[in-house]
């Protein structure tokens, strides 16, 4: 129940601000339309008025919250901190150095600045970039060799003809970025076949260099999106008492399988009668199993739907995530996968398992 208040908190919290930055930024753009009516430049202006103090009150809360005069240091010094400062001088600062009044509010983009400090996407693209800064370095520095050679050869082979465009090395440089990037503009071309043929060939490398940027930015993102899947997994796995006796690399091995699943309260996750696909442990919250005479009510640390994978047979009851829950889902080829890896921890889910048949039939 915590944990999902606590995921309910940090998506309002990254909700509101980004939807108050958002409501100023679009204010700020559709006052700078041309002919728009008085009165609704004045209800723009009015809406960006009252963005900027609401984000001028927040930077002061959050310093005035600051449980010490190290803790309002640290604050201000934070990049959150001086985003937040930027933010709420923006507007005063257009007032005083614009010369317009209707251009002051073009000082509103410094608030685009706090998507980056509240968004955790853009926290994860730096986190990429970091991580793959060598290899992009690397591409970083043929394209520059690749556009200076391609510029010095369509000078030397374009001057005689075009010499407003390809005069100096300096000017073929535009000609070169644009086809190097095969934007095409088709403002400068070139005429002579030598010309021609170093044309294709620089558009041949742009293609095969930003094809290497993408695949190595794509692989990174990769990388960094399954350690964080990891470690959240990781932290969930650990919170359940029946892993925690297994040992790290047991546990580890568990981790890359399981999938984690956030459900509300009243929804099936198991029915009667279905043919088992998956187990689930329970992390948080609480399930019942709706069987005769009594219902079954589990709760964190239990799990169900073991005996349909164990067994080969469909589903023996339903059950139902009674509280918001947070469960870990093992598919049935990751179960006999792990089977064949980890055979002590499908032993106790078997033996597990058993006692329960064994008590179903009982009580049947």
């Amino acid at each position: 129940m915590n944990s999902i208040r606590s995921r309910r908190w940090r998506w309002l919290s990254w909700l509101l601000p980004n939807t108050l930055t958002t409501v100023g930024v679009l204010a700020m753009v559709l006052g700078t339309s041309p002919g728009v009516d008085a009165q609704f430049d004045g209800i723009l202006l009015a809406i960006v008025i009252a963005v900027a103090a609401a984000l001028a009150i927040e930077f002061l809360v959050c310093l005035w919250i600051a449980p010490s005069r190290r803790g309002r240091r640290a604050y201000l010094s934070s990049s959150k901190g001086m985003v937040d400062l930027a933010c709420a001088l923006a507007l005063p600062l257009g007032w005083l150095l614009a010369p317009d009044v209707h251009d002051a509010r073009l000082f509103a983009l410094v608030w685009t600045l706090r998507y980056i400090s509240h968004s955790t996407g853009l926290t994860l693209i730096w986190r990429v970039m970091i991580r793959s800064r060598v290899a992009l370095l690397s591409i970083a520095g043929l394209f520059l060799v690749v556009t200076l050679t391609g510029a010095t050869l369509a000078h030397v082979f374009e001057r005689e003809t075009q010499p407003q465009m390809f005069g100096s090395v300096g000017r073929a440089l535009w000609w070169a970025i644009v086809t190097l990037t095969t934007t095409g503009y088709g403002d400068v071309v070139p005429t002579t076949i030598w010309g021609r043929l170093l044309a294709g060939w620089v558009m041949v490398g742009g293609i095969v260099m930003f094809a290497l940027q993408a695949g190595i930015i794509a692989t990174a993102f990769a990388e960094e999106l399954q350690r964080r899947h990891f470690l959240r997994t990781w932290e969930l796995v650990i919170s359940v008492p029946f892993f925690r006796d297994l040992g790290a690399a047991a546990v580890a091995d568990i981790v890359r399988l399981l999938q984690a699943r956030d459900v509300n309260a009243g929804t099936v996750v198991v029915r009667e009668g279905e043919p088992g696909d998956a187990m689930y442990f329970i992390v948080s919250g609480e399930a019942t199993v709706r069987v005769a005479p009594k219902p079954v009510v589990l709760g964190p640390g239990s799990f169900f739907g073991e005996m349909a994978l164990l067994f080969n047979t469909p589903r023996s009851a339903t059950v139902v995530a009674t509280q918001p829950s947070v469960l870990l889902v093992l598919d049935i080829a990751d179960f006999h996968q792990l089977a064949g890896r980890r055979p002590e921890f499908v032993n106790l889910i078997e033996t597990e398992g058993r006692l329960r048949r064994d008590q179903n039939v009982t009580a049947g």
